[in-house]
Formats: C-alpha cells, structure tokens, sequence
C-alpha cells in the first residue's frame, strides 16, 4: 500500500491506495485536528511509500515528515512540479513558482480523462484553473481569491460593505445580494473565459470542478463539467503507479 497525503491550506486529505484510483481507506482532517489524525494513520498498516503534496504551513508539512518517520521509518516523497511527467508537458516558466498542487490535479485529470482537452478548477481558498490540452501540453492558467476570500477582502477594505451572507440575482436590489452574485459571477466567469480560450484555439474541452465551494460555480458556469474531487490525490497515485505494478 502506498499513503497519499494532500496538504492545503485550510485541511488534509489522504488516501491509502494499492493501485490508481484504488483507495481502500481514506479521510481528511483540518489543523488542529493533528493528533487524531495521527491516530488514525498509526492504526493502518505500513504504507511501503509515503507521497505529498504540500501548499499548506511548514510547520504541519515538518509534524507528518517527522510522524511518517517516527512511525514507519518513511520519508515523504514531496511532489514538486517537473516539466513533464505522466504525458503531459508543463509550460509554467518557473517551476519554482508553480504550486504543487496544480501540477498534481492536472496530471490527476490527465490520468482520469486522457486525450481530452480539461479546464481544471479548484474552488477553495483560493480559486486555480488550469488548461490543458487534448495533446497533454498544460497551457497555465489563473489565480484568484476564493469565494469567502473575496467576500472578506470586500468588508475589510471598504468602510461601509458587509461580511453578510446575501443570495444571488440576476439584478440584485440589495447590497449583500450584490456582493453574493459579484462574487459568484467572477468566479464562475474565470472558469468559462478560461474554457472558451480553449474553444477558440479547436480544442473541445470538459471543465473539472473540484474543492469545498465546486456546487456555488457548477450553478452559474454553462460550461459542459463534472465535479471531480480529489485530483491532487489522484495524480500522486497515477505517478507512484505508472510502471502500472501494483503495490504489496
């Protein structure tokens, strides 16, 4: 078995896995949930690897090296992004700069709908989406603050906007309906600029939505998509098992 850990900013999700997109146990867990995590991890049986992909705090990626370590005399394979992997053939020009976790849902996608051009969108803290197309060449793609990122930056650097919960209109008659479907029609007008790019250059592409806030997007988006959790998982096990051997 091999253990996938996926460390974001605001929770872990891990996954014990014998083969790609084979999980036979998985969970996650936020911060300050540690030592039930541990816990949990301490009852499997040793992973023969450990791989991670990590955006989250130092600090927490320091606690599961020194816990894998301790535990299983296991290093974490850290993933960082490469400019090719899995047949798909990374444009970023710093890979330095590039987030780990978007090079991983990307091969993620890849490995789940190869030979497909994909809009790959995590809608979490932050907002990434990614393009990629039929061929394997990811092409970037855009940052921007998620949705409750948005909304507080709205109340914190504005003197009369509120931090309120408001519902969307196509023509909002109050100010916290405004702020709701401003936001809303941002987000989910980032992912469709970012698939009609891809139409314009003769791809036929599939949005993948994935993250905490995927349902607010996938209402308002138009686009053809699947929610599709779990990429960054699912591209650590598609690299550790691309020999295509299974795991003891």
């Amino acid at each position: 078995m091999h253990l996938f850990l996926d460390l974001g900013n605001t929770r872990l999700k891990w996954a014990l896995a014998s083969a790609a997109f084979d999980w036979h146990r998985q969970g996650h867990a936020t911060p300050d949930q540690l030592d039930t995590l541990f816990d949990t991890l301490r009852a499997l049986d040793a992973p023969v690897a450990v791989h991670g992909c990590c955006v989250g705090a130092e600090a927490l990626k320091q606690a599961l090296q020194a816990f894998c370590q301790a535990t299983w005399q296991r290093d974490v394979d850290w993933l960082a992004p490469s400019a090719e992997a899995l047949g798909v053939t990374n444009r970023y020009r710093r890979l330095a700069q590039q987030g780990p976790d978007r090079w991983a849902a990307v091969l993620g996608a890849r490995a789940r709908y190869p030979d497909r051009a994909l809009v790959v969108a995590s809608a979490g803290t932050a907002l990434t989406v990614d393009g990629l197309t039929a061929d394997g060449t990811f092409l970037g793609g855009m940052i921007l603050p998620g949705y409750r990122m948005m909304k507080a930056s709205l109340s914190s650097g504005t003197a009369r906007l509120p931090l309120a919960d408001g519902h969307f209109h196509d023509f909002p008659t109050s100010t916290e309906d405004a702020i709701e479907t401003g936001v809303l029609t941002a987000l989910a007008s980032s992912v469709a600029a970012l698939f009609d790019r891809l139409v314009m250059r003769g791809e036929d592409p599939l949005v993948l939505l994935a993250g905490g806030d995927a349902p607010l997007l996938a209402e308002r988006l138009g686009r053809p998509y699947c929610v599709s959790h779990d990429l960054v998982l699912q591209g650590l096990a598609a690299l550790a098992f691309s020999s295509g051997e299974p795991a003891p």
